[in-house]
Formats: C-alpha cells, structure tokens, sequence
C-alpha cells in the first residue's frame, strides 16, 4: 500500500510509454526533470498519452518502487497547466481525486494584491 503522506508529488507532463520500467521512469527523472531520483521524498506521476494508464516512482531508501494502475474504461482527468512547463508540483488531495476519478481544474482566485 502506497501512502501519500510526507512525499513531494511531482506530475510529467509528457506522455510516457507505459512499458517502460525502474531505469526509463528514473531517466525521465534525471534527463527531463532534472532531478536526482534517488535523493527519496518525492513521488513522480507518469500518465501515457490516451491519459488511462498511470505509474507513480518513488525512491524507497532501499529501491525503486513502482505503482501501476489501469483503467478498463474512461481516462484519468489531469489537471490543466501551463503547456510550456513540463512538470507540475501537486497536492496529496490533488493526486488522490485523480486516482479516484475526480477531474481537476484549477481557477484562477481573486488575490488582493500588497
């Protein structure tokens, strides 16, 4: 069982190949993310282009895991962001709803500006 509680969550933008394994998702993580994926505490979002299929990589101290999960019908609702960014830093909640099928907006806020 995955929980979600104290990890950084980190969506990617691009379609991913969902036969890729440990050592493709990780290099996505170095070439792309430009993070180090072995420094743990962060879990990262894979989503393949028909946006039905998921994996999330998380560095587990002693190695990688992978969670894999399948839809037999309908897609996973992404959230809408910028195009040009192609990661995108989210909530526990935010992953959670679109595991469980809940789609995602964000809206733009009043904010009272200083």
């Amino acid at each position: 069982m995955l929980s979600l509680t104290g990890y950084r969550l980190v969506l990617w933008n691009g379609a991913t190949n969902m036969r890729q394994g440990f050592n493709g998702l990780s290099g996505i993580v170095c070439n792309h993310i430009k993070e180090d994926p072995f420094k743990g505490g962060t879990i990262y979002a894979f989503f393949n282009q028909r946006k039905n299929q998921v994996k999330l990589l998380v560095w587990e101290g002693d190695g990688f895991s992978i969670y894999f999960k399948r839809l037999s019908r309908g897609t996973f609702g992404t959230p809408v962001y910028d195009p040009d960014s192609q990661t995108m830093i989210m909530e526990k909640k935010d992953l959670m709803l679109i595991l469980e099928g809940v789609e995602i907006r964000y809206r733009k806020r009043y904010s009272k500006k200083a």
